[in-house]
Order: C-alpha cells, then sequence, then structure tokens
C-alpha cells in the first residue's frame, strides 16, 4: 500500500507539472519564464519571507494558515467529486467539423489539467499542515533565529555542529512551507483563470 501510495503522488504530481504548463488546446509553454512561473515566484517570495521572519512563524499565523489549508482541503475534494464527468464526455465525433473536435479537444485537457491540478494542490496543503504541526510540537526549535549565531571555525565543537544540524532543518521547514503555500496560492488562482476561460468558450460555443 506505501508503494502504491508514492507512485500514485509521485505520478500525481508529474501530471500536475505537466499540465501546468499546457493549455486547453494541448499547446505547451516553451518560454523559460512561463515554463518554469510558478518555482521562480514561489522561490522568490519564500527567501524574502524567509529572512524577513527571523523568529520563524507566530502562533496566530500558524492558526490562521491551517485554518484556511483545511477549508482548502475541503474545497478542493469537493471540486473534485462533483468534477467527475462534468467537463469532459467521449463523443463520437466521425462526423464532426474542426470546430467540434476542436471543443472536445479543449474539454478533455482542461478535465485534466482540473483534476491533476486540484489533487496536486489538495497534497500540498495536506504536506504544509504537517509541516506546521511541527511548529506546535516543538516550539522553541522552531523559533531559532539564525541571525544571532556567530561563524567560527577555529574552535568548532560537538554542540556547535548540532547546533547547525537545527537550524538547517528549521530553516529548511520554514521555507518549504512558505514556498508551497505561495504554490499554491499560485495554483488556485490558475486554476480558478482556467476554469473561467474554459466556462467563456463553452458559453460562447453555445450561442453560435
Amino acid at each position: 500500500m506505501s508503494l502504491n501510495l508514492i507512485k500514485y503522488t509521485r505520478l500525481l504530481r508529474k501530471k500536475a507539472i505537466e499540465y501546468e504548463k499546457k493549455d486547453i488546446n494541448g499547446n505547451t509553454s516553451v518560454n523559460f519564464k512561463e515554463k518554469h512561473a510558478r518555482k521562480i515566484i514561489s522561490s522568490i517570495v519564500s527567501l524574502v519571507l524567509l529572512f524577513l521572519l527571523k523568529k520563524g512563524f507566530s502562533v496566530i499565523f500558524i492558526s490562521y494558515v491551517s485554518t484556511i489549508l483545511s477549508i482548502f482541503i475541503g474545497l478542493f475534494i469537493t471540486a473534485l467529486i462533483f468534477s467527475f464527468d462534468k467537463f469532459y464526455i467521449k463523443k463520437d465525433l466521425s462526423k464532426a467539423n474542426s470546430q467540434m473536435k476542436l471543443m472536445d479537444i479543449q474539454s478533455f485537457n482542461f478535465s485534466k489539467q482540473f483534476s491533476f491540478l486540484t489533487g496536486y494542490n489538495i497534497i500540498l496543503s495536506i504536506s504544509t499542515l504537517v509541516l506546521l504541526s511541527l511548529n506546535t510540537l516543538f516550539p522553541e526549535i522552531s523559533s531559532i533565529n539564525i541571525f544571532k549565531y556567530e561563524l567560527n571555525f577555529e574552535n568548532i565543537k560537538t554542540q556547535h555542529i548540532v547546533n547547525f544540524i537545527h537550524i538547517l532543518i528549521v530553516y529548511t521547514q520554514r521555507f518549504l512551507v512558505l514556498y508551497w503555500l505561495t504554490s499554491i496560492i499560485y495554483l488556485t488562482i490558475f486554476i480558478i483563470s482556467s476554469m473561467v476561460n474554459y466556462m467563456s468558450l463553452k458559453i460562447d460555443e453555445i450561442g453560435k
């Protein structure tokens, strides 16, 4: 079961990244900035906030974000359940014209895009909640301020190595939380804008 969990999670991530770079016509972004926009934005925002939040996340922030993410998870799961067989229905296109075939391709690509990106958003939200829970379990360690430490390579002791490992773990955890939060916001906006664009195309097609 654990092997299947890893397998399905990797597949979901791979497909989400693939469809994140595609539009509903199936065209893949070739521009570097477009292909890696989420990673670039998330990395910059995370690094800036990482140095601004010297003592990590406050209790109010953790409580607020945890509540929002819990609501998001419920909404995303509900959206996935209700979207099943709603966006795409297989049609007989043997006698269809080019416009009907294009709409079928758009419906297929959007249904895939919506499913994979929404599912990936759920995984990111759950992962962020798990990392945030570490702050409540280890409040003292989680509030480490790296700027209070000084580098001294002349007299390195075992405790210094332990402190370095603690700092590395804490700052990695903070970076991942900020990176995933930014990614969740980015992907949510992406999903909404893509849905509105798809619905607009469908409305235009119905109106013809």
